[in-house]
């Protein structure tokens, strides 16, 4: 019984321990998932845009090589939270967007960040918030899992693992 009291103890600090010194730990991340992207199209469209529209680089930002993250966010805090920034290794950049339609009319724009409320959740999900990955520098393949980087305001920053999920 003894014995049995300080294992108690001990697992119970070791615990304690790795909850305090883990970054984000009331937050976690679900279902994860980026969407297929090639490099291919990017060189078609880069060729394109010199051809066609001497070389002003117009249509560098559109067609498939640029991909969106996608994923639920959990907070288990009694604090609200907030995604700040997000990055990857596989884009030249990345942006918090918000997709939306108004009028009937479908529009992306850049966003500081996405809420996460205090014992809630925020989904970012096609048609909503997202992560956008600008210039994608390698193929992103179905099947295939990709790390991000996110930053939240009072979390600090955390890893996760994505699947790549065709389009």
């Amino acid at each position: 019984m003894k014995y049995l009291s300080i294992i108690l103890v001990i697992v119970g600090i070791v615990v304690m321990a790795a909850c305090a010194s883990q970054p984000g730990s009331d937050i976690i991340i679900e279902d994860a998932w980026v969407r297929a992207a090639s490099t291919q199209t990017m060189e078609v469209d880069q060729a394109t845009s010199q051809s066609d529209m001497s070389g002003s680089g117009e249509m560098e930002h559109m067609g498939g090589f640029n991909s969106a993250a996608y994923m639920v966010i959990q907070n288990k805090g009694s604090a609200p939270d907030r995604l700040v920034r997000a990055s990857s290794d596989a884009a030249q950049s990345t942006e918090l967007h918000l997709s939306e339609v108004k009028d009937g009319v479908m529009s992306m724009r850049p966003v500081e960040g996405v809420d996460i409320p205090a014992r809630g959740k925020a989904e970012l999900k096609p048609g909503s918030y997202h992560i956008m990955l600008v210039g994608i520098t390698r193929d992103l393949t179905a099947g295939e899992k990709l790390k991000l980087t996110l930053e939240f305001e009072n979390a600090g920053e955390m890893e996760v693992e994505a699947d790549v999920r065709p389009p």
